[in-house]
């Protein structure tokens, strides 16, 4: 059976954004843009996509508005105001909001759609640009279940995977942000350990060879998955006592010999030295992450026996 065309507003072309455009109207569907600077639309206009001038003409022209802006006030500032998005939205319409904005805000924006008699469907993102104009992002997806149905038909145009967190649209504003977290703290990690590499002579595309088999060791996810439940009785690898405090206090100080700063590893040290005042000595090198749940002030996940 052959779908009817949708008609979808995309705001904010940047590269991404120009990218999700890009894929939904390839998939076949009617394309309304807006972007505050005009030469960004040219190429989807010359591609059969119409130009707005202002996110409420862009939203009185479609049954979605999808928005991939900066930050929590450009979303603000185009969802409010005379000529804002909810100016201009047929009532029922869906406002989906992939931009990466706090929980706080998301939960803003879901009340105010819900006044206007229209819906918010976050659906936040994992990928970059290519990605995006290949229909190949991961979406992380929050929103009332008929909502999100509605909205499978444009979500699959850009999406090679489809990730739902929930109801509340604030908690795929969350996950973003987890997800970038962690990303991030990857590239400080990478960047710290290439640059002691440097420091003690060692060839870096052997280190980094190392550090792509050891991104996908098999023991990586059996880190992940002792430290989400709490599992520190099984040791693993080592005990906090054994290789793993001693090996980070190697660490430093050959680094500190090199003059060569490790933040990351300076805050391990700490949560090591803290495990061991909780009596945490002799569990799995992986529970100096537990000090950050005690730090959080947050209960124990803990699934498993043992005197922790």
């Amino acid at each position: 059976m052959t779908t009817a065309p949708l008609s979808v507003a995309c705001l904010g072309l940047g590269r991404i954004g120009t990218g999700i455009a890009q894929s939904i109207q390839r998939a076949g569907h009617h394309v309304i843009v807006y972007n505050r600077t005009q030469e960004k639309m040219e190429g989807l206009v010359a591609s059969g996509a119409v130009a707005s001038r202002s996110p409420r003409e862009a939203a009185a022209q479609a049954d979605f508005v999808l928005t991939c802006l900066m930050d929590d006030e450009s979303v603000r500032a185009n969802l409010l105001g005379a000529d804002g998005i909810l100016a201009g939205m047929r009532s029922g319409a869906v406002h989906i909001g992939t931009s990466t904005v706090t929980p706080r805000s998301t939960t803003e924006f879901a009340t105010l759609h819900t006044s206007h008699g229209t819906h918010y469907l976050a659906a936040t993102f994992a990928g970059h640009p290519e990605h995006a104009a290949a229909g190949k992002l991961i979406s992380f997806v929050a929103g009332k279940p008929d909502v999100l149905e509605r909205c499978r038909l444009v979500l699959n145009a850009y999406t090679a995977k489809l990730i739902v967190i929930g109801d509340d649209p604030a908690l795929a504003a969350s996950f973003k942000l987890v997800v970038n977290f962690f990303a991030a703290c990857l590239l400080e990690t990478m960047g710290e350990a290439l640059v002691f590499a440097d420091a003690q002579g060692l060839n870096l595309d052997m280190v980094s060879s190392m550090f792509k088999d050891l991104l996908q060791h098999p023991a990586m996810p059996k880190y992940l998955n002792k430290i989400r439940i709490g599992n520190f009785d099984e040791v693993l690898g080592s005990t906090l006592d054994g290789v793993g405090s001693k090996d980070v206090r190697l660490i430093l100080q050959t680094a500190a010999e090199s003059k060569v700063p490790l933040p990351f590893g300076s805050v391990v040290r700490d949560h090591i030295i803290a495990a061991q005042a909780h009596g945490w000595g002799q569990c799995d090198w992986s529970v100096l992450a537990e000090i950050i749940r005690v730090n959080a002030g947050r209960e124990r996940r803990k699934e498993s026996s043992g005197t922790l």
